[in-house]
């Protein structure tokens, strides 16, 4: 009989101890006979026992789940039954039973059974042989009674198995008693029983060497039964192992995955204590790791010897039960890392904008049952494309996550820390009183303005946060939303700062939204015009060039430039602005060159996005041909260049190798970087307005502007002084600063090209003077 589960109910123990015990109880009496009268004991006998402990590692399997085996050597017994008495072979037979099941891998409840129930077979068999008077040797009535021993052998067997296996599995007797194939059973039983008696008549009737020869087709049958059920078991092993494989396919979770191995396992053993656990399997067990690791799980059961497989074939099924499972364990863990690409940050380790979406409806949702409030503040950081265009985007990377182990050091354990993309975080903050949002925010802003050191250099990088409060009826994308209007709020409004969103910011998001779209539409119209601005010598009043200044006319109206040029910074329309300033500029140089009378200089502002643009080159030659003998300057500013790597050095260096000359604008303000200046292609330096401002009142100012005009000067470059207003601020600039240029209301405010082809016009030629004469040798590049 074949093993059953670990803990079976108490009617199956107490039926097989029964079994164990009744069958025992004759064997027993027949050894206590041979006992008293020990010269029935012979060498025959020995080594009877020895075929029925040998033969019995050879049993026929019955049932379906293998858990009921009919043993082939019980055609020894039969013999011994014939030649002997019926007490020396019921004693042969039990000893040898005994010496079997001692020998087997099964549990000690199943040996003593298995002993008990072949000892209660063999005495069946032995009382149906010996019944009544003994039949005389050699005659179809002896034949006759070795059939029905057979028969009764089977029979006793068969029953007893089927309700011991119903007891333990709990399904009814009669299931197990009509599996297939049990009369089939019972014709091979009986057939190879029978040679057992084919085997006493030739011990009667021949020479004993002649028994020699049945050992052939025994053992053929032997190794052939073993060799069916093995080669069933086989199949059944792969029909589970497809089973296996097709449910793995099904199975979307680790722990479901794990009870697909443990089940996949004990219908693969058919071993109901196939276990999971971390231990590797110890003595006597075997056993396949089926997720690998410090802490890995392994599938381990008895191990054991049966009839249909062997301890080694055993262990090779859990292999490829676990190299089935590793498909499914792969497909979950790549389903756990995209699940978690999917709500979370791969540079940071932070949340994502889906995973923050789910948390805010979340916190929505309990916001409404436990009247706890909500903030959700969006952080977007000041400068930091300055890093990534200076020192490249793996240090702005390295910034990035240190900016969010900033972000999470300033939160509760329970708050959500996200990044959004780019230089964008967001935080939501569940069950907060109004005071501390507020000062959850001040926290993140005073943890940001220390440098933070990226590739060996200490970068300073600030932030603004926008805040915005839960409120009845909102959803997280109109949260998410409204904080981010206010984070914009705050950087209008000087960055380094958090503003809390109300009503009227939507109104200037409105506003802008509908800006951007309506410059779009003016600049596709050609809604622009310039404006142009003089740059005269100081000492002589004479106009050396223009700086040409973009004007939008609206509806008849003049819109200020401070109100539309950032927005087309922002987004990315600068550049077809950029290129439509270029081809007015191109334009008007004939009617300036003919007013002028002369060459001069005009100066075209630029920004560093449109020295990267592809097209910008060409603008720029396609102007500078139509300028013929005026020359043209393009004029940037420190902040626009300073740390852009790449393209627009690139550009510059080859539009000035075609003498094209370029301008520092509002030079001071910015990183102010002389070596910059040695490096860049830049030819004049235009000192901002700001210099100039307390420069006849301050004498400090007015030392500053004087030094910062003998460095230009020394660097063999043009300086315009910009901003000048005043009579007094042209003295002290002509006469303790010793500079040559300047641009200013003083001198004429930005005007449209009819009124500056008058002043040009009008202007009666003048020589140059001294001081100027190495401005008249090369013309000029100015710009404002």
């Amino acid at each position: 009989m074949g093993d059953g589960e670990s803990s079976p109910p108490a009617a199956s123990n107490g039926f097989d101890a029964f079994v164990a015990v009744a069958g025992l109880l004759p064997g027993a009496w027949a050894i206590l006979v041979l006992v008293d009268d020990p010269q029935r004991f012979s060498v025959a006998a020995l080594l009877g026992i020895v075929v029925v402990a040998v033969m019995a590692r050879f049993p026929w399997p019955m049932s379906r789940e293998g858990g009921i085996e009919i043993g082939f050597e019980s055609c020894v017994l039969i013999f011994l039954a014939c030649v002997v008495d019926p007490y020396l072979s019921l004693a042969v037979w039990t000893i040898g039973s005994l010496a079997a099941q001692l020998l087997s891998s099964k549990r000690l409840r199943a040996k003593a059974f298995n002993s008990g129930l072949t000892t209660l077979c063999g005495a069946v068999a032995v009382g149906v042989l010996w019944s009544g008077q003994r039949a005389p040797d050699n005659s179809p009535r002896e034949l006759l009674l070795v059939g029905l021993a057979c028969a009764a052998y089977f029979g006793a067997d068969w029953v007893i198995s089927a309700v011991s296996v119903a007891l333990e599995d709990g399904t009814s007797i009669r299931t197990e008693l009509t599996q297939p194939g049990v009369l089939g059973g019972l014709v091979v039983f009986v057939a190879i029983d029978s040679l057992g008696y084919l085997a006493a008549l030739v011990f009667r009737n021949q020479p004993l060497w002649v028994m020699l020869l049945l050992a052939a087709p025994l053992a053929t049958i032997l190794f052939a039964a073993r060799a069916r059920s093995r080669g069933e078991e086989h199949a059944r092993r792969l029909h589970v192992l497809f089973a296996a494989a097709q449910r793995a396919q099904t199975v979307h979770d680790r722990a479901a995955a794990l009870a697909m191995v443990r089940d996949a396992a004990r219908d693969l053993l058919r071993d109901r204590r196939v276990a999971l656990r971390e231990q590797p399997p110890g003595a006597g067990e075997i056993g396949a790791v089926v997720v690998p690791g410090e802490r890995g799980l392994w599938v381990t059961a008895p191990a054991r010897v049966g009839a249909r497989s062997t301890v080694g074939t055993d262990g090779r099924a859990l292999q490829a039960l676990v190299a089935v499972a590793e498909d499914t364990f792969s497909r979950l863990r790549l389903v756990d890392e995209l699940s978690h690409l999917a709500r979370f940050d791969a540079l940071t380790g932070l949340a994502n904008r889906t995973r923050l979406l789910e948390r805010v409806e979340q916190a929505l949702a309990a916001d409404g049952a436990t009247g706890g409030r909500l903030a959700v503040l969006f952080c977007d950081l000041d400068g930091f494309k300055q890093v990534n265009d200076r020192f490249g985007h793996a240090a702005g990377d390295v910034l990035l996550q240190e900016v969010g182990r900033r972000i999470v050091s300033c939160v509760r354990d329970g708050d959500t820390v996200a990044r959004l993309g780019g230089d964008e975080f967001a935080i939501v903050l569940e069950d907060v009183e109004f005071a501390s949002v507020q000062a959850t925010g001040e926290r993140i802003l005073a943890a940001l303005r220390p440098a933070i050191v990226v590739v060996s250099h200490p970068v300073a990088v600030t932030t603004s946060i926008g805040v915005a409060h839960g409120e009845p009826g909102a959803s997280a994308e109109a949260l998410l939303r409204n904080a981010d209007m206010a984070m914009y709020h705050a950087k209008s409004q000087g960055k380094d700062r958090q503003e809390i969103y109300h009503v009227s910011l939507l109104d200037d998001r409105l506003h802008r939204i509908e800006l951007v779209d309506r410059l779009r539409r003016a600049i596709a119209a050609g809604e622009f015009e310039v404006h142009y601005q003089p740059v005269v010598a100081i000492l002589s009043g004479e106009v050396l060039g223009l700086e040409a200044l973009v004007r939008w006319r609206c509806d008849g109206q003049l819109i200020a430039p401070d109100v539309f040029i950032p927005v087309a910074e922002e987004t990315g329309l600068i550049v077809a602005l950029g290129e439509l300033v270029l081809d007015l500029v191109a334009d008007d140089a004939p009617a300036i060159r003919a007013a002028a009378g002369r060459s001069i200089t005009v100066a075209v502002n630029a920004t560093a996005r449109q020295l990267r643009s592809p097209s910008f080159a060409g603008v720029v030659r396609r102007t500078r041909a139509a300028m013929r003998d005026l020359n043209l300057v393009i004029e940037v500013t420190e902040h626009d260049f300073v740390g852009d790597g790449g393209q627009a050095l690139a550009t510059m260096e080859e539009l000035a190798a075609e003498d094209v000359r370029f301008a520092i604008d509002d030079f001071g303000v910015g990183f102010s970087s002389i070596g910059y200046l040695q490096r860049l292609p830049v030819r004049i330096l235009k000192i901002d307005r700001s210099f100039v401002t307390s420069v006849d009142s301050d004498s400090r100012a007015c030392d500053l502007l004087h030094s910062m005009v003998l460095m230009g000067s020394g660097l063999g470059l043009d300086v315009v002084v910009e901003g000048i207003e005043r009579e007094s601020q042209l003295a002290h600039v002509t006469e303790h600063c010793e500079a040559g240029l300047a641009q200013g209301f003083l001198f004429a405010r930005p005007e449209p090209l009819a009124r500056t082809l008058a002043t040009l016009a009008d202007e009666a030629p003048r020589p140059s003077v001294r001081v100027l004469s190495s401005v008249a040798d090369r013309p000029l590049a100015p710009a404002g």
